[in-house]
């Protein structure tokens, strides 16, 4: 017995309350903020942790995020692969021989939130982290991520975020991976994108493992910045295999917004950002 063909009609209403649904959601991403009643801010960004991942500096990851929970005005950006998460296709055979199970990633990863939890502002996934939502159809980070910072702005690819501070304001754009890069300027795939959006001033961005950068640039008469994470994993396999360039020992980056000025300093050393932040806030 042949099936009917669907009803045109009925078709055509669910497609128009499914661009309506599509559109209300974009709407609101183009307007998500970060307010803050006086500053000034430092928004701390970290990616590549790789949990679960042999190579990975764990002391100084844990270290830092103690430094960012402890030091005042200072908030923190997930910027994508919070976890190895090897469980989809080829990528399977990279969990041979290792020490840390998936189960273990995650528990890593739920420790890192309970010291940081009440700090994250913004989360990005990233393509580790994706993987296993592809498999599963569960976007997990989501999930444990609500319950320690239910109120973090998050999105799986790419977030549009105004940081307001007092009466100042400055619109950003994170993402974990950029498209476009140049091998003389780690920045060049965000601060391209500024140029040709025109819609934010600074930026976030990782996936390199090139090493953490803070780079001022020229955004139409307008001081720019554009942020890259670091990774904290220091010894990677895949990295020697593939030949890539000696990443420098910078991991975390800061941004800080001071709405007195009206500016944004960068910094491509927590340490530092750290102690310029206790010092303005009095407790250096």
């Amino acid at each position: 017995m042949a099936h009917e063909p669907p009803d045109e009609d009925e078709v055509y209403e669910r497609a128009l309350k499914e661009w309506e649904r599509t559109r209300e959601l974009e709407k609101r991403r183009a307007n998500q903020s970060l307010e803050f009643s006086h500053g000034p801010v430092a928004l701390v960004s970290v990616a590549d942790l790789h949990l679960g991942g042999s190579g990975v500096d764990y002391p100084r990851l844990f270290a830092e995020a103690e430094l960012i929970a402890s030091t005042p005005g200072m908030f923190l950006v997930l910027v994508g692969d919070l976890v190895d998460s090897f469980i989809v296709g080829r990528l399977v055979q990279h969990r041979l021989g290792t020490r840390l199970n998936i189960t273990d990633e995650w528990a890593l990863l739920r420790r890192y939130l309970r010291i940081v939890g009440l700090k994250v502002r913004a989360s990005i996934g990233g393509n580790h982290d994706y993987w296993h939502t592809m498999l599963s159809g569960i976007d997990y980070l989501r999930e444990v991520l609500a319950r320690v910072a239910p109120d973090a702005i998050y999105d799986q690819d790419d977030a549009r975020i105004t940081v307001k501070v007092g009466s100042a304001e400055w619109p950003g754009r994170i993402r974990h991976k950029w498209a476009g890069n140049s091998i003389y300027n780690e920045t060049h795939g965000p601060e391209r994108a500024a140029k040709w959006d025109q819609d934010f001033v600074w930026s976030i961005g990782a996936h390199t493992h090139r090493g953490g950068v803070a780079r001022s640039f020229n955004h139409a008469g307008r001081s720019g910045w554009a942020m890259m994470c670091g990774s904290y994993k220091r010894v990677d396999k895949f990295a020697r295999q593939q030949g890539f360039p000696k990443p420098n020992n910078s991991a975390a980056v800061a941004l800080v917004f001071d709405e007195e000025t009206g500016s944004m300093t960068g910094f491509d050393n927590l340490q530092m950002c750290a102690k310029f932040m206790r010092e303005l806030y009095g407790g250096g």
